[in-house]
This record gives C-alpha cells, structure tokens and sequence, in this order.
C-alpha cells in the first residue's frame, strides 16, 4: 500500500514521539571496539564518528558513507560502550556487504532520525513516476538495543514501465 492508501485505510504511522529515548547521557566517550575485520575495514570513519556527538537514541551515532555513486553504507556506533552495530537494512553477509544499507539512494531517498527517539525511517528505491520524480520505498524502523525491527514497510507504488527516468527526461 502507498502512503495515502494506509492513512486512508486507518493504518498509522510511526512517528518519532511514539519511541522516545531519553537523552541524558553526556559521556564519557567508550573507545571504539572494532573487533572484526569487517569492522577494521572501516576504521577511520568509524573512528571519526565515535568522537562526534549522539545523534541517534540518546547515545548513538548513525556514521554513513558511499558505496558506489548511488548506495548508502554506515553504521551505528554505541558511544557509552563503544560497539558497532549494523546499519537500518543492513548487517548482510560479512565484510563491505555487511554495511551496506541501501544501493538506489537517488533524489529523495535518504535517512531521518532523531537523537529523542529509537525510531528511524528510511527512504530507498529507485522508482520513477511518470513525470521522471523518484518515489522510494518507506522503511519505519525501531532501534532494540543491537538491531533494527522493521515496523512498518510502504513500497512505492508499482510504477508504468513507460515512466521516464531523469537521465531520459527532456527539458522543456
């Protein structure tokens, strides 16, 4: 179902409110633990991210990178105790694949999150319309300690095979 389908149909959806995570923790930093070689592999941006400060269920750090010219890879990093987690819609396979969260981030697509809430909700898929505009798939996603839950998924509407993607769209 689309969006305006499930709103329709009387289907919330999560908002941030609904998963507050308190945001009263103010250090001190843990050491970034980076014990496996997947983890090793991606030692400077992680090391980076564990010095900055918690943007993400009162003390994480969502740590992103690029993965090729339109995939997003990351991380979560736990400040208070240093560990690494996966990414919302990763954590497949070992090595680069296990940080791999979405490989069609394109206009429109992206990750939103909050440091007052466990909830996160992401935005990936490569799905044009017919006026050449991406409409991603919607992921609400809950943060349980060590791993993403998947709350709720809204696939974008099956598109008309005809639709113009914006390297064919003409400028008028």
């Amino acid at each position: 179902m689309t969006l305006p389908a499930l709103l329709l149909a009387g289907t919330d959806v999560p908002r941030f409110e609904d998963y507050p995570q308190p945001t009263d923790w103010h250090g001190p930093v843990a050491p970034i633990k980076l014990i496996t070689r997947s983890e090793r592999m991606f030692r400077t941006r992680l090391t980076e991210a564990s010095q900055e400060q918690p943007d993400f269920a009162g003390h994480y750090k969502f740590a992103g990178w690029g993965c090729g010219s339109n995939c997003g890879a990351g991380a979560i990093v736990d400040l208070q105790t240093g560990e690494v987690y996966a990414p919302p819609l990763g954590g497949k396979g070992e090595g680069w694949q296990r940080w791999i969260s979405c490989t069609a981030l394109f206009d429109g697509t992206g990750y939103e999150y909050h440091p007052n809430s466990r909830l996160m909700i992401v935005r990936c898929g490569w799905n044009f319309d017919q006026d050449g505009k991406n409409r991603p798939d919607v992921y609400y996603l809950l943060w349980e300690k060590t791993q993403f839950r998947q709350l709720l998924h809204i696939p974008a509407k099956p598109q008309n095979h005809t639709a113009k993607s914006p390297s064919k769209t003409k400028a008028r």
